[in-house]
């Protein structure tokens, strides 16, 4: 019996070395980038402690030459007590990578969030947890990209009250860990299909929010993002893998955005 089980372990891990060396290492490909956000948005508390906010944004890419996506969202938030809040958002995505027939294929994606924050002198530190759902509208191989990418976000964010200033700075730190990205195979018409987790995104921005008055506010903002992406190819007849990329992306981004407050 234990000769068996010794002999099975060890075709286990045979077939399982088998495997990995069928599957090479990825090709790692470095790119920089500058980036723009433009933004504008209302919200409106019909009662206390519930809010509603519709804005539309206006990305910019290829160091601020080009369209990349515009963004329309709607989203409401309800704070449950003085440390949470509960939130969700829908964003239309309109992307546009070159050709015209691009804006013929949005993409939806729905936010559900949980803040929490608690207030240290002057500082107020918040975490908020964010389960993000993106649908696409274009056919797509599973095997190289999910059909509905979701994706953990997790921020914490540091904002600094300056006595009697309408100016408040802040700091963030935030990680974006995929939930059902495919998993690369040596041959996706005969391997099972298996997700694979990892952290697509790291974040760091530093920004500043501004009161104009009661009802109009500012904010500007850096961003410094170290995106992490794999281009998964297979080959259509056979089924074999035919490209595995790396794409590491440096992403300098800098918005302003204006509120309207109800």
């Amino acid at each position: 019996m234990r000769g068996r089980l010794i002999t099975l372990i060890t075709i286990l891990c045979f077939v399982g070395t088998a495997t990995a060396q069928d599957i090479p290492a990825p090709i790692a490909v470095n790119t920089n980038d500058f980036r723009g956000r433009v933004e504008g948005s209302f919200e409106f508390e019909p009662i206390k402690d519930l809010s509603f906010e519709a804005g539309v944004q206006l990305r910019l890419n290829n160091d601020l030459g080009s369209v990349d996506r515009i963004h329309t969202s709607l989203g409401v938030e309800y704070e449950a007590c003085k440390y949470f809040s509960l939130g969700a958002d829908y964003i239309l995505i309109n992307g546009y990578d070159g050709a015209a027939s691009a804006w013929e294929r949005p993409r939806h994606r729905l936010n559900v969030n949980l803040t929490g924050s608690v207030k240290l002198g002057r500082v107020e530190l918040s975490l908020r947890e964010r389960v993000q759902t993106t649908f696409r509208t274009d056919s797509v191989n599973r095997y190289e990209k999910p059909k509905s990418a979701a994706i953990l976000r997790s921020r914490l964010m540091a904002e600094y009250s300056i006595r009697h200033s309408k100016w408040t700075p802040y700091l963030l730190f935030e990680l974006h860990n995929t939930l059902n990205a495919p998993q690369v195979v040596a041959n996706y018409k005969s391997d099972p299909f298996a997700t694979d987790n990892y952290i697509t995104r790291y974040r760091a921005g530093v920004g500043a929010k501004y009161r104009i008055s009661r009802n109009h506010r500012m904010e500007f903002y850096y961003y410094f993002d170290y995106d992490r992406s794999y281009n998964i190819d297979y080959k259509g007849n056979k089924g074999d893998l035919k490209g595995y990329v790396q794409e590491n992306e440096f992403r300098h981004i800098f918005g302003i955005s204006y509120k309207f407050k109800l």
